[in-house]
């Protein structure tokens, strides 16, 4: 007896630090709107920086890319000898010449090379957005079970505390006096697994969003059905409008490298004196395509650009696979939430109130009426996660969609 007894104390200081920072968040003040929770996370996240860096990087080379190709040379020459008659000093100047224009191909690769990294810092963003929104529907899915676990704790204290003065009264049987306090033990333990359950939550929202706050948004209700299928919404996908730029940046990489198999030649021009005589020249040098002709490379830009178009085609399949299946869990959780809605969530607090009076005047016994108080709170946890479930799917279809931005806008 006093092992158990022990056992239950230790559970309850658990439960109770657990629950802690969890009665410090409900006295604090309301929680910002959703859609400034979401822009102020996503500021300065380091996720979206790196992107950002990224693209600005691939910036960078477009700019570099769209300069010309070749710098002009100036060559110097100077020799002394013992007779000055043949001493001589030049200088010239000479340049290489883009006469298949490979800078505006290479510009135009780094055009779509920016784009990629445009859209590929979009999809980021979003994909940021749905992993806060997530994990903020598994938070508020958590705390609500947490508290629910509290409320059960605190019925199966009072019954057990009920049940023992009735037993020492001579009103209650030790069997049905064991089973209270055996509820009563669960009901402990439930309570310390959902609030550690919450911590944990809390912890992972926490370490999204890289700070504590005093109190979070607040879900709202997501709507009554998900909008018709539209599969032209996978095209307009940033990821895969930045796979589609990437192949395009391969394309014009295919046709620098035909370019770059055309030697372009060196045109220079010379000025000096040797001994007592001024002299000027023109040179002209072409390089012989003779080792390395370029094809090599060409072979390997068009492979690199079919591996591209091959993983576009796979990256669209997998991106309408997933919209059509997100569609199919909203629909099915929102079905089974507007069924639970109406037939489930009403009656929970009115039965508990009616078996409380069933008991406490004897029409039940105790075991039975516990049994029947565990099925109230089963059913309202159920309606808890299930809520929590149709909030996962709405963002999973946002998220496969693309249109969550659109979505926050409308908040």
């Amino acid at each position: 007896m006093t092992i158990r007894i022990c056992g239950l104390a230790l559970a309850a200081f658990a439960a109770w630090g657990l629950g802690a920072a969890s009665a410090q968040e409900s006295a604090a003040e309301p929680g910002p709107t959703l859609g400034q929770f979401l822009e102020d996370a996503a500021r300065n996240h380091p996720r979206l920086e790196e992107a950002r860096a990224e693209l600005d990087a691939a910036e960078a080379r477009g700019r570099a890319n769209s300069r010309p190709l070749y710098n002009p040379e100036f060559e110097g020459e100077f020799s002394d000898s013992e007779d000055d008659a043949d001493d001589s000093r030049s200088i010239g100047l000479s340049k290489a010449f883009d006469i298949t224009n490979k800078r505006a191909t290479r510009a135009k690769g780094a055009r779509s090379a920016v784009d990629a990294a445009s859209f590929a810092y979009e999809a980021e963003k979003r994909a940021l957005f749905a992993e806060l929104l997530t994990a903020l529907a598994d938070y508020q899915a958590r705390k609500r079970l947490s508290d629910l676990a509290a409320e059960r704790a605190d019925v199966a204290r009072e019954f057990s505390s009920i049940a023992d003065r009735r037993a020492e009264a001579g009103d209650l049987s030790k069997s049905e006096r064991l089973a209270a306090r055996l509820s009563f033990s669960q009901a402990i333990a439930e309570q310390t697994t959902a609030r550690s359950e919450f911590s944990e939550a809390r912890q992972a929202l926490t370490a999204l969003v890289g700070e504590v706050m005093p109190a979070w948004p607040v879900l709202p209700d997501p709507p009554a059905a998900a909008p018709p299928l539209d599969m032209t919404l996978v095209r307009r996908l940033p990821e895969l409008r930045a796979a589609e730029a990437r192949a395009d940046a391969l394309s014009a990489e295919i046709r620098f490298a035909k370019k770059a198999r055309i030697p372009d030649p060196t045109i220079g021009a010379a000025y000096g004196r040797e001994g007592d005589a001024d002299f000027a020249g023109v040179r002209l040098s072409v390089p012989i395509p003779v080792f390395a002709s370029g094809q090599a490379e060409v072979d390997e830009a068009r492979a690199e650009r079919i591996a591209a178009e091959q993983a576009i085609r796979n990256q669209l399949r997998n991106a309408e696979a997933r919209l059509v299946e997100a569609s199919g869990r909203f629909a099915v959780a929102a079905g089974t939430w507007r069924a639970w809605m109406r037939d489930g969530s009403d009656v929970l607090g009115e039965q508990r109130r009616v078996l409380d009076q069933l008991w406490r005047s004897g029409d039940i016994t105790a075991v039975e009426y516990l049994v029947q108080l565990d099925q109230t709170y089963s059913a309202e946890r159920a309606g808890i996660e299930l809520q929590g479930s149709l909030w996962r799917a709405w963002i999973d279809w946002l998220d496969a969609s693309g249109t969550l931005n659109e979505w926050m806008e409308t908040l």
